[in-house]
């Protein structure tokens, strides 16, 4: 209880959605995201990038690299990263979406887990997963590489390596129907708000 006598928002949590490519991430953060709208609780973080909006893949907010740096240097972002010669930033604001209690999910790299970690106070990350040969084929069907080279991406995926300030970790196995993916990803997200515990 605060001194007026009411009640102090509950400590939210940033989820960092992450998972190799063709893991199926952006399909089940559009999903949850429909399954969770009008729930005040939950906040889909969309990602400011340097390359053309697309809505069938990522409905993602288009920047050229002169706003990014100034988004950077201004300290705009929460969180940034670069990747395959491309900008990536999650805006500062989610910061205060936190602090009142809501339950940020954002893909990010898996290489920038511990920088998320340092950035936000409580930090939840949901694995996502898919068999080799699975993940292998939904490469291909992309038609950025030919099945060599997707071999070849799928297999040097390494372990994630984790800080141990990490409040919760899930391995979201999105192998089988995307249904089953989703209520993986949908339980995680439940208990990870603080309502809901």
């Amino acid at each position: 209880m605060s001194p007026d006598g009411q009640d102090q928002p509950s400590l939210g949590t940033f989820v960092a959605v992450v998972g190799p490519s063709g893991a199926g991430k952006d399909t089940l953060i559009r999903l949850a995201a429909s399954h969770f709208a009008g729930d005040d609780g939950f906040h889909f973080a969309r990602r400011f990038v340097t390359r053309t909006a697309d809505r069938d893949a990522e409905d993602h907010a288009e920047i050229d690299e002169a706003e990014f740096a100034r988004r950077q240097e201004a300290r705009d972002f929460a969180l940034c990263w670069r990747a395959h010669g491309l900008g990536y930033g999650l805006d500062v604001s989610l910061l205060t979406r936190i602090a009142n209690g809501q339950t940020v999910i954002a893909n990010i790299s898996r290489r920038q887990i511990g920088d998320a970690a340092a950035v936000f106070p409580q930090v939840a990350v949901a694995h996502v997963v898919v068999a080799e040969q699975l993940l292998v084929e939904r490469i291909v069907r992309r038609g950025r590489e030919d099945r060599t080279a997707a071999v070849e991406r799928a297999r040097r995926e390494a372990p994630l390596d984790l800080p141990r300030t990490l409040w919760r970790v899930a391995e979201i196995d999105n192998s089988g129907p995307v249904a089953e993916g989703l209520g993986r990803f949908i339980a995680f997200l439940e208990s990870c708000t603080p309502k809901r515990q």
